[in-house]
């Protein structure tokens, strides 16, 4: 891999897994992640050392799930890591190995301590989530302790109060969480067209504000 802007500085590559999220920590500490999806895969999440080098986070065991294994202590498809403003490190696990279905319900928000590198707290979807979910990424409000999930496939976005664990869907199956099939990409005044559906995405704005009370607007 070539880096064509002398500006930049290549901090990791990598050719033969798929990567989907990137975290760092206030220390500099480099974090990636690789959803088991079609494909080679080795580890799911890894920090990134010197020398283009990684390591399984936060260890080993917790990077060998295969299937028929139990999903919930270990990491089984995760898809996005974040570090928030208390330099903690979120991971999202939508456990849907191949984009198919939720893994024996092991969808999983998990906190880990980075001055220790231990696992501080997880939380779980049963009966919130259905086997066609799919996690995508987090945001985490550390002052109102309240962290925000989108749910990708469906349309919607979880709410999950970080004190009690307890958890909420809201905007399910809502308009502004779901893709306009009328929107045309334009760039350069040319209309992009596509063969297949690499992105059924549609970027909105949501205030946070009316989701902590469980608050939404029917379609």
């Amino acid at each position: 891999m070539e880096v064509q802007n002398n500006n930049l500085e290549l901090l990791f590559a990598d050719d033969t897994y798929q990567l989907t999220g990137v975290a760092i920590s206030q220390e500099g500490r480099l974090f990636t992640n690789y959803p088991l999806w079609p494909g080679p895969h080795q580890y799911s999440v890894v920090e990134v050392l010197a020398n283009n080098q990684v390591k399984p986070y936060p260890n080993a065991e917790m990077n060998s799930w295969q299937n028929g294994e139990d999903g919930k202590n270990k990491w089984v498809c995760v898809q996005a890591v974040y570090i928030d403003a208390e330099n903690s490190l979120w991971v999202v696990d939508p456990a849907c190995p191949n984009m198919e279905q939720v893994y024996q319900q092991s969808y999983k928000l998990v906190k880990i301590n980075l001055a220790t590198d231990a696992i501080e707290r997880v939380y779980t979807f049963e009966g919130v989530l259905s086997a066609k979910s799919y996690l995508n990424d987090v945001r985490v409000d550390t002052q109102r302790q309240i962290a925000y999930l989108t749910n990708s496939n469906e349309g919607g976005i979880v709410v999950v109060d970080l004190n009690s664990g307890e958890t909420r869907q809201l905007l399910q199956n809502h308009y502004s969480v779901k893709h306009d099939p009328e929107f045309t990409l334009l760039v350069d005044d040319k209309e992009l067209k596509k063969a297949a559906n690499l992105c059924t995405s549609t970027l909105m704005a949501l205030p946070s504000r009316p989701m902590e009370n469980g608050c939404t607007t029917n379609p």
